[in-house]
């Protein structure tokens, strides 16, 4: 259980990579989400097994939030990504989220904070929301499509 807990809890193991493993997670889930392209109720199945899955990355690395596990970021950027159909919106989405990732904003930094699991992955949630609501607004303001 141990080998299945980490390699999901990790992102299929991009959590290893030695620097910056949540982008790269979340850029693993960004070219996952281009070819395989979630419905709303198949991300919030992950965003809900994902509470138990960080909570046991936690348990098997010892450690709140460690950096290693990034499946946190993989709901995340799905969220961002969500009926996207650009390459630029995708760049953008990824941008956003990670932004918002990095810098936590009020009150996502507080929401990091709750206990186990359920603080590993509602703040990733949060940012992939804001970071979708954000995007929304700029395909609103610039046409329906986003190009660089």
């Amino acid at each position: 259980m141990s080998f299945l807990g980490k390699f999901f809890a990790t992102g299929f193991g991009s959590g290893y990579f030695p620097w910056f493993p949540g982008t790269v997670g979340s850029g693993v889930a960004l070219i996952i989400g281009w070819y395989i392209p979630l419905q709303t109720w198949q991300i919030l199945v992950l965003c809900l097994i994902g509470i138990p899955i960080c909570t046991k990355g936690e348990e098997l690395f010892a450690q709140h939030d460690c950096s290693k596990i990034v499946f946190d970021e993989f709901c995340g950027m799905f969220i961002a990504i969500w009926h996207l159909q650009t390459v630029s919106e995708f760049i953008v989405a990824f941008a956003l989220f990670r932004m918002l990732d990095i810098l936590k904003p009020f009150p996502i930094n507080k929401l990091q904070e709750l206990p186990r699991g359920l603080g590993v992955m509602i703040d990733d949630v949060v940012a992939g929301l804001a970071a979708r609501y954000i995007l929304h607004l700029l395909i609103i303001a610039h046409g329906y499509y986003i190009t660089l």
